[in-house]
């Protein structure tokens, strides 16, 4: 038997608990993973409330990321062995238990220089960030990024991406906290948008241009001020917002900047697109976290009795940092 966090039906943290299940049995093809961490990620809540594109199953059980020690394979497979030590993206769910079973495709060894638990950071945020790479036009030098920052663990790997392939880095963030662990983590300008506006505030920075890209995964509603201060011919990259989310836009304003708009959800993508930006990330990504470039930064670890109070600080947005269950 094993422990596993879910819920039986949708609603607030407090539907959270901890119950005991089987093991799961290898199947072919499939490795077993005894979990040390799983990371928390916004759509988690999402899929606890039943949000439409998100919805649960009976006794969904949570968690598409995680970081383990490999304690079975199937005897087809052999790229992998008991002891090994990998992170993994679980597109199936289940990363709130003490053991999963994935496909090999699903599981990257992980990189130097990082512990079990802080690899569970990795996954969801560095695939994202590949994800959001992928979508924008030629990606130089010299670029100005501003990301709305929660400090979690898309904001930590792409502050510290765009920094090393040498862009200047702003953040929008509404905590000094938060802010101070961005600028540690490489960002330049660091703008609290509580006390001042960030839109006047990039466009002193920027001589009145404006910042060459947006990454906004904040759910705020900025959209407006966020095409007020994108340069000419920018593009605004708006990463997994819930359905709900709606803006008035002034056409106009889109054409006379040649703004360019891309929505981004990993959600939504094929099974073959997840691999193949899973397999970038282990060729972009964990070279840099092994020279040092990237550092994986953890808010806080919960247990899995703490999953409820977890998925409140999730959605309260108020510890910087990955937040991670462990069992």
């Amino acid at each position: 038997m094993m422990k596993v966090v879910g819920f039986e039906l949708p609603g607030g943290p407090d539907v959270l608990q901890v119950k005991e299940l089987p093991t799961p049995i290898l199947g072919i093809n499939e490795i077993m993973i005894e979990v040390e961490a799983a990371g928390l990620n916004v759509f988690d809540t999402w899929f606890r409330q039943d949000i439409p594109f998100y919805r649960y199953t009976f006794n969904a059980y949570l968690g598409y990321e995680c970081a383990g020690t490999v304690v079975a394979v199937s005897s087809n497979i052999h790229e992998f062995k008991v002891g090994d030590e990998v992170c993994a993206i679980l597109l199936r769910g289940g990363a709130y238990a003490e053991f999963v079973v994935v496909p090999p495709s699903e599981v990257r060894r992980i990189p130097s220089r990082v512990s079990l638990v802080q690899a569970a950071t990795l996954p969801e945020a560095s695939r994202l960030t590949i994800f959001a790479l992928s979508v924008l036009p030629n990606v130089t030098p010299g670029k100005t990024f501003l990301i709305h920052g929660t400090a979690g663990g898309f904001d930590i790997i792409a502050i510290q991406y765009f920094k090393h392939i040498g862009c200047k880095v702003f953040v929008v963030a509404g905590t000094e906290e938060k802010l101070q662990l961005c600028k540690t983590l490489g960002a330049e300008v660091c703008i609290n948008y509580r006390e001042e506006d960030f839109c006047k505030r990039v466009k002193a920075e920027t001589g009145g241009k404006g910042v060459d890209v947006i990454l906004d995964d904040s759910e705020r509603d900025h959209f407006k001020k966020n095409v007020d201060c994108l340069a000419r011919s920018g593009s605004l990259v708006v990463l997994g917002h819930k359905i709900g989310s709606w803006v008035n836009v002034d056409l106009s304003i889109l054409m006379k900047k040649d703004i360019k708009i891309k929505g981004v959800d990993l959600q939504y993508l094929g099974y073959g697109e997840m691999m193949r930006l899973w397999s970038d990330v282990e060729a972009k990504i964990w070279p840099l976290i092994e020279e040092g470039h990237i550092e994986p930064v953890i808010g806080r670890a919960f247990t899995f009795n703490e999953a409820a109070e977890a998925h409140r600080a999730l959605e309260e947005n108020n510890v910087p940092g990955k937040l991670l269950l462990v069992p």
